[in-house]
């Protein structure tokens, strides 16, 4: 019988094995519907892995890494061209790293450098970058994006929502990081600067201004705080001086569904996807 359960066993994992690498040659997801089922149906915050692009994936949230893989290998809201085979690529807000692995998919000569504040996430980030894949010319930084070289306080939600301006989970868990002046990054040109920090972009961006002018691409995940003066027009008036034609699009359409009846979202009351190209 225990032999029997053995061939089983070992049986089911080749006929997933086969599912999987059958149905990445013809998906752009990397994901077969068994392991994006799997990772849907985890319990919320608990830690995970799949099976993505034929290797192991660690996750610290299911359901937020589908929406991941979604937004990022089905929709390549960051997609972009270069005339050079190793673009220089910055992202601020590196998360698991799975827009790290999807830059290195459509430039596998790029270099990237990264940054991750908190801590679980960012050790889930490095065993996926530097451990599962092994991916090369990538540098990866336990540190938030600032404004100066200096400690902040962080909101750690544990997935895609953690924050040094504002508690989105609601769990008052706050840890402490180390924060970078971002200046000092962009004295040399970029060819993608991806910049999703939660809220801290409303100052941040206002501090590069000047360096902005080294930045071929940028992409910013805008957040419109729900009790602060909306700021959006200064943002897009900053983006426009420095060279930059804007397209934007709404991230998230469940944070206010109907503008003209008062809603009360958690705390941002906006989300917007912001592709700044050259002009």
């Amino acid at each position: 019988m225990i032999k029997k359960l053995k061939k089983l066993h070992q049986l089911y994992k080749n006929e997933r094995y086969k599912e999987n690498i059958l149905f990445i040659e013809n998906s752009k997801t990397g994901l077969s519907p068994f392991e994006k089922n799997k990772a849907l149906h985890y319990p919320e915050f608990t830690e995970g892995e799949a099976v993505f692009f034929g290797r192991t994936f660690r996750f610290s949230h299911g359901p937020s890494f589908i929406h991941s893989v979604e937004e990022l290998f089905e929709e390549e809201v960051y997609r972009f061209e270069s005339n050079t085979e190793n673009p220089y690529i910055i992202d601020c807000g590196a998360n698991i790293g799975l827009s790290i692995l999807y830059f290195k998919k459509l430039f596998p000569q790029s270099r990237i450098l990264a940054f991750e504040p908190d801590e679980k996430i960012f050790n889930i980030l490095k065993e996926n970058i530097h451990v599962n894949y092994k991916l090369n010319d990538v540098v990866i930084n336990k540190q938030a994006v600032w404004t100066e070289d200096t400690e902040l306080s962080f909101f750690s939600e544990g997935a895609l929502a953690g924050s040094s301006v504002v508690d989105f989970g609601k769990k008052n868990n706050i840890i402490k990081v180390q924060a970078i002046d971002l200046k000092k990054h962009l004295q040399e040109p970029v060819d993608f600067l991806k910049i999703d920090i939660e809220g801290a972009e409303n100052v941040l961006i206002f501090d590069i201004e000047k360096e902005l002018c080294n930045v071929k691409h940028l992409f910013l995940e805008y957040h419109g705080m729900k009790d602060d003066a909306q700021n959006l027009h200064n943002i897009l008036e900053l983006i426009s001086k420095v060279g930059f034609r804007y397209y934007i699009e709404n991230a998230n359409i469940e944070l206010v569904q109907y503008p003209f009846i008062q809603e009360s979202p958690i705390s941002f009351d906006m989300q917007l996807n912001i592709f700044c190209r050259r002009i």
